[in-house]
């Protein structure tokens, strides 16, 4: 097609099969010959249709067909905030799990199939997941029954969900573990009551312990081929079904938090200061008609529901892991468009991969995307737990969007000063005057609001 720039990009060049490149308009993939065929016959089956329309599939649209040397080109809708594993809370894994195994048993029912699980061909559409990767569905082979990435999955969400929850690693650690865990890792950190319990005993203990019995031995207990097609159904199926059990018990239990409590714990503010600040979000909400909301330290989400109740597509953004998986599970079934992400933006999460393009930067991903920002009772973490000085902070905030809503918290303040721990003098210029200034220099003041506890809120335009 002229004009149409479709060279490999490099964050997908791992697939033999074709390439993707994300642009501003839309995702544009080619698909090499052979692939391109079985593609488009996929893509023209009722399935195809039914799954898109489920929203667990991501729509393609043929540009280019794939005739002889040519390359099929599909153009794909793009998600709107792209984010990966290792920003997710424990509720969104499990989500993506689940999406990723109900696939492929709606595939198999119909002659395709799964050829790799891995998180990564899954993004989030607010907190609901949707599979991406349209490559990775190919015609199955109901003469072995194996599903040949049975393996990628365990390494990819089980082994780090049970590193997680049993060992207490964090599934942040996926940030340098693009393949996962290998079981032989586990099998050496976890305790021997673990080992002999499900879903370890499956999936480490009996493989480990196999895998040294001798390759004649090996041999026999190799699947092989059979003849029967349905038999060889139902064993996929009957392993699908077995990783969905495993996946779904190691969900964790709600872990304590000094956070995920916060807005019904906060005795600094009183009823009145609570509808007050609710009031004033409302209001500039209602003011400046966002359409793209980032809301920075956002707990449990109290003032992203807003957001979003305002028409506002909302990233909703923590450093407190519990308090987002709480928010994740509370958006399940809200039909709210908020995607609740872990990150600290003090530290956000980086470019990584083959020359730091395969994933973007959380910064990366935010530059132009969002209309506001929200920065309610975050502030004086920032420049005191995170040591950013003020102008710093308001440089970043004029970087990331046109509007402001932040809370400004005085150094008298408890919260404030349970945080200074003994430290004011070395903190004295942190003044609201000094705030107003730094800000001053990228905004412009629309409206604010004392609170009676001594807190002040802003609604700043960009100047």
């Amino acid at each position: 097609m002229p004009g149409l720039d479709v060279s490999p990009a490099s964050s997908t060049f791992r697939d033999p099969a074709g390439s993707l490149q994300v642009r501003a308009d839309a995702a544009y993939r080619q698909v090499r010959p052979p692939y391109d065929l079985e593609i488009l016959s996929f893509l023209g089956s009722p399935l195809a249709a039914k799954l898109v329309a489920e929203g667990r599939l991501i729509a393609s649209e043929v540009l280019v067909g794939g005739a002889g040397d040519e390359a099929l080109v599909l153009r794909h809708p793009r998600v709107d905030f792209p984010s990966y594993p290792w920003e997710w809370p424990p509720a969104m894994w499990l989500r993506a799990a689940e999406l990723t195994l109900g696939l492929c048993r709606d595939l198999i029912g119909e002659g395709w199939i799964l050829k790799d699980a891995t998180p990564l061909n899954v993004l989030f559409r607010g907190a609901q997941p949707i599979f991406v990767d349209v490559l990775s569905i190919q015609r199955v082979d109901l003469c072995e029954p194996v599903w040949q990435a049975y393996g990628q999955f365990v390494r990819t969400f089980v082994l780090p969900l049970l590193a997680n929850v049993k060992l207490g690693w964090p599934l942040q650690a996926a940030l340098l573990r693009r393949d996962g865990y290998e079981p032989d890792e586990l099998y050496a950190a976890l305790p021997w009551h673990v080992l002999c319990s499900q879903p370890a005993l499956s999936i480490i203990t009996l493989p480990r312990m196999l895998s040294g019995i001798g390759d004649g031995a090996a041999a026999r207990i190799t699947p092989s081929f059979v003849r029967d097609p349905e038999i060889s159904q139902k064993i996929i199926l009957r392993n699908l079904d077995s990783m969905l059990r495993y996946t779904r018990a190691l969900t964790p239990r709600p872990a304590p938090s000094a956070w995920a409590n916060y807005a019904q714990t906060a005795n600094h503010y009183s009823h009145e200061d609570h509808a007050s600040k609710r009031e004033f979000v409302a209001h500039a909400l209602e003011t400046a008609k966002p359409q793209r909301v980032l809301d920075v330290g956002c707990n449990r989400g109290m003032y992203s529901m807003i957001a979003a109740d305002s028409g506002a597509a909302v990233v909703a953004i923590d450093t407190d892991l519990e308090s987002i998986n709480r928010l994740s599970v509370e958006l399940q079934d809200s039909g709210k468009n908020i995607l609740p992400l872990c990150v600290d933006l003090a530290r956000p999460t980086p470019a990584v991969g083959w020359e730091n393009q395969e994933n973007e930067s959380f910064l990366i991903r935010c530059s132009g995307r969002f209309d506001m920002v929200m920065m309610l009772a975050v502030l004086h973490h920032l420049l005191i737990g995170s040591q950013i000085p003020l102008d710093r902070i308001a440089a970043l905030c004029s970087t990331l969007s046109r509007f402001l809503i932040v809370e400004w918290v005085p150094t008298t303040d408890p919260m404030f000063q349970q945080i200074l721990r003994g430290r004011d003098s070395l903190y004295a210029d942190l003044t609201e005057s000094a705030f107003r200034t730094a800000f001053s220099a990228h905004f412009r003041l629309v409206s604010e609001k004392a609170l009676a506890n001594g807190r002040s809120l802003f609604h700043f335009v960009k100047a």
